[in-house]
């Protein structure tokens, strides 16, 4: 009989002892197709996504202004994914070519101002920082490289933040509600890329055969959830996110909004990324990134090679690993988004 409480060894047995009902198990052919539309089945419904079809959105898109920079134009488009959600996100394309230009979503990390990082706006020191140094402006770097990019805010920052956080997070007060009706923060984020796919279907200046996506840290996580779920992605690349659960999201504290209940029912990560396959995938890490341990990522992406093995599609599934810490790598993401996608 236990006499004292152990919370790592009680977390390592739950860990070890939980049954996971979609963990690859060596399946090919017609019987790799079922798992991977069984494992999606299951993975919406552990996102919530069953929950928030209950509030369709149903509005037309509204685009509200255009500028002119350097290279590229900015169209700044609203789109309502679901009652109650506007959703603001900005389309950059390039102006010295011609459509239609293949797209990449370009997903934010952590940052009280959402989508304007990536687009390259900073007011402060420490958005300065996370341009120059941690290179996190990621769609001025696609429409530079001749994509379209499409950047959306998340949910829990930007224009949407909740100001009803009582000064703390707004992401830890919206996964706590929602968690409350059967949803997560991260599938509600998940949920509004989706939709802003069949937006990008809908525009003749966009090359809906060519979509890629790309996304730092909880971006990362974002990026990968819609990769697994859309077979429209070609392309994904998450940076500074892929990582086995059991070496990152358990044993060290990440903001609730990267936490998904049940998940590891499920599989783990590299089962969600195996639903990729046999699209491709660039998974992009730092050396020295102190909360996605690269001995962590290294053991996932080794399990998922083997699923990538099983569709003969290894050259599809790369591994970069940079010598820094929690940052952005473009030469993990662009060159191979050049070339797959």
């Amino acid at each position: 009989m236990d006499d004292v409480f152990d919370p790592e060894g009680f977390q390592r047995r739950l860990y070890c002892e939980t049954i996971r009902k979609h963990e690859y198990d060596s399946q090919t052919g017609t019987a790799f197709a079922d798992w991977q539309d069984a494992a999606r089945e299951d993975l919406r419904t552990v996102l919530g996504h069953h929950v928030i079809r209950e509030h369709p959105g149903g509005a037309r898109p509204r685009r509200s202004e255009t500028v002119t920079y350097d290279g590229y134009e900015r169209q700044t488009w609203r789109l309502r994914t679901e009652r109650g959600v506007p959703v603001p996100f900005y389309v950059l394309v390039p102006t010295d070519s011609d459509p239609p230009y293949p797209v990449v979503f370009t997903i934010h990390g952590h940052n009280d101002t959402g989508k304007e990082l990536v687009a390259g706006t900073a007011h402060t020191e420490d958005q300065h920082e996370a341009i120059h140094e941690q290179r996190r402006d990621t769609a001025i770097q696609a429409v530079h490289r001749g994509y379209a990019a499409i950047a959306p805010d998340m949910r829990g920052f930007g224009a949407l933040a909740d100001s009803n956080s009582n000064g703390g997070r707004a992401c830890t007060h919206m996964q706590k509600t929602a968690q409350l009706y059967g949803r997560s923060l991260l599938g509600e984020r998940v949920w509004d890329v989706l939709q802003l796919v069949d937006f990008a279907e809908r525009r003749s200046i966009l090359d809906a055969s060519r979509i890629g996506i790309t996304g730092h840290s909880s971006g990362g996580a974002v990026a990968l959830f819609a990769a697994a779920l859309d077979e429209r992605f070609g392309v994904v690349a998450p940076n500074a996110y892929f990582c086995a659960l059991g070496d990152s999201i358990v044993p060290i504290d990440h903001c609730v909004c990267n936490h998904v209940p049940g998940l590891l029912r499920l599989g783990e990560l590299w089962d969600i990324a195996g639903l990729i396959a046999p699209r491709s995938i660039a998974v992009a890490t730092g050396e020295h990134d102190r909360i996605v341990p690269v001995e962590g990522t290294r053991r996932a992406f080794e399990n998922l090679q083997e699923i990538y093995a099983a569709v003969s599609s290894q050259d599809r599934c790369e591994l970069y690993v940079g010598c820094d810490g929690h940052r952005f790598y473009p030469d993990g993401v662009w060159p191979f988004v050049r070339d797959h996608l």
